[in-house]
């Protein structure tokens, strides 16, 4: 079997199982206030399946032949009734990995929102100062995940069998809580992430 080891020196290594794994962009839009920017934030319409009443970013899925910041623009304005011209990207924050998806975070300056919505995915947006988020830390609380293999696990092959000793997953879940929303979850998570950046580089906004 024929192989050239030099094609490693020219690969750009990439997390096991990404063709696998669901790929979403989400924006964290800022619109420009008196007082420095706020964070523009949706509850989910209880119509969606998944997560309904979850406060989140304007955001989804990554469809075939789209850049990640293509999805998250695109998922914008499907779901903020926007033009595209009225988003300026900064950039991109920290892309998370959770579980069996990879969310791709984005920063763009909102302009000329009029408050408008898709109702039929939003419940509501509301919006809050980024000075919160940067001045207050989040609550923070462990999940503990164990593995449980189904029945037609091969435990025959593996050291101990069915005795083996899983190790338990810990799960860092962070709650921010602003005027009766909950922020919580992956949502809560790009956000600090945001602000960790931001304040270590305090020239990123303009």
């Amino acid at each position: 079997m024929a192989y050239d080891l030099n094609k490693i020196t020219t690969h750009t290594p990439r997390l096991i199982g990404e063709d696998q794994m669901f790929r979403a962009a989400v924006t964290i839009c800022l619109i420009h206030t008196d007082h420095g920017y706020d964070v523009l934030l949706q509850t989910r319409s209880g119509k969606i399946a998944e997560q309904p009443g979850d406060v989140c970013l304007p955001g989804g899925s990554i469809e075939k032949g789209e850049t990640p910041q293509e999805a998250a623009l695109r998922e914008a304005c499907e779901e903020l009734l926007i033009q595209p011209e009225q988003l300026s990207f900064i950039g991109a924050s920290d892309y998370h990995h959770f579980q069996r998806m990879i969310i791709y975070p984005f920063v763009a300056v909102l302009k000329d929102y009029q408050g408008d919505y898709n109702k039929d995915e939003v419940y509501e947006v509301f919006r809050v100062p980024l000075s919160f988020f940067l001045e207050n830390e989040p609550a923070r609380f462990i999940i503990d995940s164990k593995a449980h293999p189904r029945e037609d696990f091969p435990f025959e092959l593996v050291s101990g069998g069915s005795d083996y000793k899983w190790p338990t997953q810990y799960i860092e879940e962070l709650f921010y809580k602003y005027e009766g929303h909950v922020i919580w979850g992956l949502t809560a998570r790009i956000l600090n992430a945001f602000c960790e950046i931001i304040r270590e580089e305090r020239d990123l906004l303009p």
